[in-house]
């Protein structure tokens, strides 16, 4: 059987929003260890988002305005460093959609663990994000299909079958997918013209 693979950790960027005390220096060192680069942010400029591949934060101390995205939109895996484990911080770290949590006082043990399953549910969760919204664009394209063939029976006084067949041939003649040439058939404004528009790309 071939042994599950975990992702390589090395040269990923780590942003750490914690004050710089003990368990700030537990972490990045273990963090160095394994490989990781850890980004320093310069006093009085913004945080480099655009740089960041993961960020452990301080979830007692973090606020609405720490992450520079809508709650619960997070574009890096998101850690959340806990020393007091109350129900409201709990629920706040929840509603940013975290990928894994790091509990204080950092140990030698559990870094290697949190980042490797904060990669994978945002992973995870990134995949699945796209996959819905493929779904719904098809779902769209499916609705401005369904409006051109009902609005091409009213014009032409023909059958679904016709009108979806008529919609077809001209897309093919266009070259351009049935979704696009419904859409134009439907923003082609004057009826008569539009029903024309059909008619004389159809194939001969």
């Amino acid at each position: 059987m071939k042994r599950p693979q975990l992702p390589n950790l090395r040269d990923h960027r780590v942003l750490i929003l914690h004050k710089k005390d003990h368990d700030y220096q537990v972490l990045s060192g273990q963090l160095v260890r394994l490989g990781l680069k850890i980004i320093e942010p310069v006093e009085g400029q913004a945080l480099p988002w655009s740089e960041v591949d993961v960020c452990f934060f301080d979830a007692n101390q973090a606020h609405k305005n720490t992450f520079p995205w809508p709650d619960g939109e997070p574009r890096v895996p998101l850690i959340a460093m806990f020393s007091a484990e109350t129900p409201e911080r709990i629920h706040w770290s929840l509603t940013q959609r975290v990928c894994a949590f790091l509990v204080k006082p950092v140990r030698s043990s559990g870094t290697f663990l949190a980042l490797q399953q904060a990669i994978f549910e945002f992973g995870s969760r990134s995949r699945a994000d796209a996959e819905i919204t493929q779904l719904q664009e098809r779902v769209k394209a499916r609705r401005v299909v369904l409006k051109a063939v009902v609005k091409l029976m009213e014009l032409a006084n023909i059958d679904d079958d016709q009108a979806y067949e008529l919609l077809r041939e001209s897309s093919m003649t266009n070259q351009m997918c049935m979704e696009e040439m419904c859409l134009r058939f439907l923003q082609s404004g004057c009826e008569k013209s539009a029903l024309n528009m059909l008619r004389h790309q159809r194939r001969p």
